[in-house]
C-alpha cells in the first residue's frame, strides 16, 4: 500500500506501471489526459479516494453529465477507469487487468466520507481485493435501495431500513444472502463504531436470518471422468500443457484455484518433492507431496510451454506481458472447454475448478480414509468442514441402510 503520496507522483508511478505492462500508445494517451487534468486539478494536494471521486464528479459537471454511447463515450470511460486504476494501485500496489468493468463508483456526498474510510480500514486489515471490490458493489447496492426509500444520509438509516433491503434479497440463494448480509453488518457496525450513526443497527440483525449450512450437494465427478478429462487436454501446444498441469494440482492434491493461480516457482521443492503454499483462503500453510504425474506435468510446461517471462507464477497468460492471471479469475473457462472436449454430460451441474477438489475429498472418503486426514491434505482449518463432503457419498450412505425385515403374512 502507498500512503502520503502526491496526485502528481502518484500518476507518474502508475504511467510508468502502464508503460512496463506494454499497454498500446492509444491507451497511454488516453490514460495521460486523465492524469495529467486530475494533476492540475489536485494541484499539491496528497492523493485520496475521495480526491478522486471529487474529481470525476467535477470533470463531468463540467461537460454535462456522463455520455454512455456516442462520439465521446471512449475518451469518458477512461476517466472512469484512470481513477479507478489509480486506487488499486494506491489500495494495493498492483494493476489488476480485466474486462468486467463497470465503472468507478461514485459515492453520494453524505455517505462518501463514511463509505471510503470504511473500505480503507478493510484495506489496512489486509482483505483480499477481490472482497473489497464485491464488497463496494453490495454497499452501493444498498445506498441505491436507501435512496428509493428516501433515505439520503447515515444518520438518517434505521434498522426497520435495512430489514426491508434484506426482504428486497428474496429469491437469492441462501449463501448469498447470508454474504451479502454480513457485508452489511460490517458497515454499520464501522458506522456506529466511528460516529456517523447513532443506532447500533449492526447489532440488530439477527445472524439465523438465513439457513446455515450447504442445501446443494457438491458436484462429484466419477474417477471414469477424470480420467477422460485429463486425457482429453491436448498437450501439443502451451496453452494445453498448462491446463493439464493446472487440473491435475485440482484433481491429486485438491489445490482450490486461488492457489493455483498464484502459485509460485519458489513454492516448490523439487529435492524434496514437495509444494508448499499460505493458502489465500485460510491463511494457513500448507505443504503436500507432489505426485509423479503431477510433477512431470509441471515440469513438462516449465521447459516447453511457459513463455519467457520475469513473473514468479509458474502458470501465466500467454499473452503479452506475459504476467500471472488476474486476482479475480476464476478459469472457469479451462475447465469447461474440457469438460466439452472430454464429452463428459454436465447436465446442468457446477463444473468448476472446486469440483475437482470436491471429487477428490469423497473419493478419499469411500476408499476409507479418515477426516482428519482429508482435512489435513484440502488444508481445512477444521475437520468439521468434511462432513460437507459426507452428503455426496451415496457409495458410504447405502452401506449404512438398514435392512427391513420382512415376516410372511399371518392368516387369520
Amino acid at each position: 500500500m502507498i500512503r502520503q503520496i502526491s496526485v502528481g507522483n502518484l500518476c507518474g508511478k502508475l504511467g510508468e506501471m502502464f508503460v512496463k505492462l506494454q499497454y498500446s500508445p492509444d491507451s497511454l494517451r488516453r490514460y495521460n489526459k486523465v492524469f495529467n487534468e486530475f494533476t492540475e486539478y489536485a494541484g499539491e494536494k496528497e492523493y485520496s479516494q475521495q480526491l478522486g471521486a471529487e474529481f470525476l464528479a467535477w470533470k463531468f459537471d463540467q461537460i454535462g453529465g456522463f455520455v454512455t454511447a456516442g462520439t465521446y463515450s471512449k475518451d469518458e470511460m477512461y476517466y472512469f477507469r484512470a481513477i479507478r486504476s489509480l486506487a488499486e494501485y494506491y489500495n494495493f500496489g498492483v494493476i489488476f487487468r480485466r474486462h468486467d468493468f463497470h465503472g468507478e463508483i461514485v459515492w453520494p456526498e453524505p455517505f462518501r466520507e463514511c463509505t471510503e474510510k470504511f473500505f480503507l480500514s478493510k484495506v489496512e486489515y489486509g482483505v483480499s481485493y477481490g472482497y473489497v471490490r464485491h464488497s463496494r458493489m453490495v454497499i452501493k447496492d444498498l445506498i441505491l435501495f436507501l435512496d428509493a426509500l428516501e433515505v439520503h444520509t447515515p444518520q438518517q438509516v434505521r434498522y426497520i431500513h435495512v430489514e426491508q433491503f434484506i426482504g428486497s434479497l428474496v429469491g437469492w440463494s441462501t449463501s448469498t444472502v447470508r454474504d451479502r448480509i454480513s457485508m452489511v453488518r460490517n458497515y454499520f457496525r464501522f458506522l456506529f463504531l466511528d460516529g456517523y450513526i447513532q443506532e447500533p443497527i449492526a447489532e440488530k440483525i439477527p445472524s439465523g436470518l438465513t439457513p446455515r449450512g450447504r442445501k446443494k450437494l457438491p458436484t462429484v465427478w466419477s474417477e471414469e471422468d477424470i480420467r477422460r478429462l485429463l486425457e482429453s487436454m491436448d498437450l501439443t501446444n502451451p496453452n494445453g500443457k498448462r491446463n493439464y498441469a493446472m487440473l491435475l494440482l485440482a484433481a491429486r492434491l485438491g489445490l482450490r484455484i486461488g492457489d493455483i493461480r498464484d502459485l509460485q516457482l519458489s513454492d516448490i521443492d523439487w529435492q524434496a518433492c514437495t509444494l508448499t503454499i499460505v493458502q489465500n483462503k485460510t491463511k494457513e500453510p500448507l505443504t503436500l507431496p507432489i505426485p509423479a504425474d503431477v510433477g512431470w506435468a509441471i515440469i513438462d510446461y516449465l521447459k516447453n510451454g511457459r513463455p519467457v517471462t520475469e513473473s514468479g507464477n509458474i502458470f501465466v497468460r500467454h499473452v503479452p506481458p506475459y504476467d500471472g492471471f488476474a486476482i479475480t479469475s476464476n478459469l472457469h473457462n479451462i475447465m469447461t472447454k474440457a469438460i466439452s472436449n472430454a464429452g463428459i454430460p454436465c447436465e446442468g451441474k457446477p463444473g468448476g475448478f472446486h469440483t475437482l477438489r470436491h471429487s477428490l475429498a469423497t473419493h478419499l472418503l469411500q476408499g476409507g480414509v479418515e477426516s482428519t486426514t482429508i482435512s489435513d491434505i484440502l488444508g481445512h482449518t477444521s475437520p468439521e468442514t468434511v462432513k460437507h463432503y459426507l452428503q455426496a457419498d451415496t457409495f458410504s450412505l447405502r452401506r449404512c441402510a438398514l435392512e427391513v425385515e420382512v415376516k410372511p403374512y399371518v392368516e387369520g
